[in-house]
């Protein structure tokens, strides 16, 4: 919220571009993906121009902001959803809606060989590999990675020697991150992207709220979840928030499976004590956790979304068009 201010006049330019292709090109459908705040808005544009609006992976409305839910309806004529809850909420709604299942689900299927991704990147295949993921943003990285750094050798002081990976996201720069890493006395490996590779090589990680902790989930690994924003954007959301987690795990368990640190409870004390019995093998922590993945995962429907969603997009400009 506070952190997207900056932006605002690089984004309201873009929508204007935007506007102005759509009333130049006229094209026979809108897809709109993700993004609300940015594509909800093109799409009363569209609206008004009588453009067909497809929108694929609806607005969290059910975590916050309900109120979208009324321009949905005014201005969306298909929607095309992940999760199978999504989908009772528009019906209720009486908005043309498709639930296509969760494309992480595709990306999830080839299995790994965690011993060969350990070897590329120089990794010992006996020590304790723990996966850090501190978020996309440059924001998130800067918030978070300090205290994941801080918590590693207090981890290492009570399992003994333990290695580390990072992701690196393409959005973030590579070189400030490893400044940071350089000073941690427990070596952290960087690896740009291959996000889902490193934490299947892992044996457990220490992950930012967002799409990464799903991911996180679906290749069953244990993890513990963090976040941190401004205290303003925190107070905020939570007075809009309409439910009681963050991570998109526990919600849809809707129960904490993964432990969540957000704020000040995010500290290098907390991320160890949580973090021990995920890297033994025999504890009931890591057991119970991984029995909820299983239960989660089966809840997302079956691999093949994104041609359910091609599918549903032919269907509904078929219907328009003709």
């Amino acid at each position: 919220l506070v952190e997207v201010i900056r932006h605002l006049p690089r984004l309201y330019q873009t929508l204007w571009r935007m506007r102005d292709a759509l009333k130049e090109e006229r094209p026979d459908a809108l897809i709109l993906i993700d993004y609300p705040g940015f594509n909800l808005k093109l799409a009363v544009y569209a609206k008004q121009l009588e453009i067909p609006v497809i929108f694929f992976n609806s607005p969290q409305i059910w975590a916050w902001r309900k109120g979208r839910l009324k321009t949905i309806r005014r201005v969306v004529d298909k929607m095309i959803v992940l999760f199978p809850f999504e989908e009772k909420i528009y019906q209720q709604a009486g908005v043309d809606v498709s639930w296509v299942g969760h494309p992480l689900l595709d990306e999830m299927q080839s299995e790994i060989d965690s011993g060969a991704i350990r070897k590329q990147f120089g990794l010992q295949k006996n020590i304790l590999l723990i996966a850090i993921a501190p978020g996309s943003r440059p924001s998130e990285m800067r918030r978070h990675l300090p205290t994941l750094l801080e918590a590693l050798p207090q981890i290492q002081q009570k399992t003994g020697e333990i290695q580390c990976i990072l992701p690196v996201a393409e959005s973030l720069d590579l070189k400030e991150i490893r400044k940071l890493t350089d000073t941690s006395s427990v070596p952290v490996t960087l690896v740009p992207e291959q996000f889902i590779e490193t934490i299947q090589a892992c044996d457990a990680a220490i992950v930012a709220s967002g799409t990464a902790s799903l991911q996180t989930a679906l290749a069953l690994k244990p993890f513990v979840i963090v976040y941190q924003v401004s205290p303003l954007t925190y107070r905020i959301a939570r007075y809009l928030s309409e439910t009681e987690y963050v991570g998109l795990v526990n919600v849809l368990a809707e129960k904490e499976i993964v432990p969540e640190f957000l704020q000040q409870d995010m500290t290098p004390d907390q991320l160890v004590k949580a973090m021990l019995p995920l890297l033994d093998n025999r504890s009931s922590e890591r057991k119970i956790m991984l029995a909820g993945f299983d239960k989660v995962r089966r809840t997302l429907g079956i691999p093949g979304v994104y041609h359910r969603a091609a599918e549903a997009i032919i269907q509904r400009t078929k219907a328009v068009h003709g």
